[in-house]
């Protein structure tokens, strides 16, 4: 479920710009550069607020888990040459975000069926969490934003003998 989710923010957001799916310490690491936006994912976890363990439906032998509902903190930057095509880049990250804060199976025609919903919340950093999250990913600033990222997923997998 994770995966599917991150591919198709890729492939919406490459509809508008170039995106790729890349592990920005590697990029950063090898000093490479390019013109692409670069999609990394920093951070999972459970949304517990959304847990509620009575959603355990019961059918004879048949034990269906509640919906998942994960929380993932991706990075969107820009590496290439040109601070100034970076902010214009990232611009247009938030630009496509703000037009389409969420997805579902009626915006979006790809959604890997047991996902929902995917809805973005973009999250804003202080000085000190951009420099722990920079100096963590062992590099410099570089013209990015960071999306929460909600992920509401069917488990309908998840089904079998209790």
């Amino acid at each position: 479920m994770i995966y599917p989710a991150i591919k198709i923010i890729q492939k919406e957001l490459s509809y508008n710009i170039p995106a790729v799916i890349r592990n920005i310490t590697k990029v950063l690491d090898n000093n490479e550069q390019t013109d692409d936006i670069i999609i990394s994912l920093v951070n999972i976890e459970e949304d517990l607020t959304h847990r509620n363990n009575d959603d355990r439906s019961y059918s004879g032998t048949i034990h269906k888990n509640p919906t998942i509902h994960l929380n993932l903190t991706l990075l969107f930057s820009y590496v290439g040459d040109g601070y100034e095509l970076g902010l214009q880049k990232i611009q247009q990250v938030i630009k496509f975000f703000h037009r389409k804060p969420f997805f579902n199976h009626s915006n979006t025609t790809d959604l890997d069926s047991p996902i929902e919903k995917i809805i973005f919340e973009m999250i804003s950093l202080n000085l000190e969490q951009l420099h722990q999250l920079w100096s963590m990913l062992g590099g410099k600033y570089y013209p990015s934003v960071v999306y929460l990222i909600r992920l509401v997923v069917n488990d309908a997998d998840n089904e079998g003998p209790s």
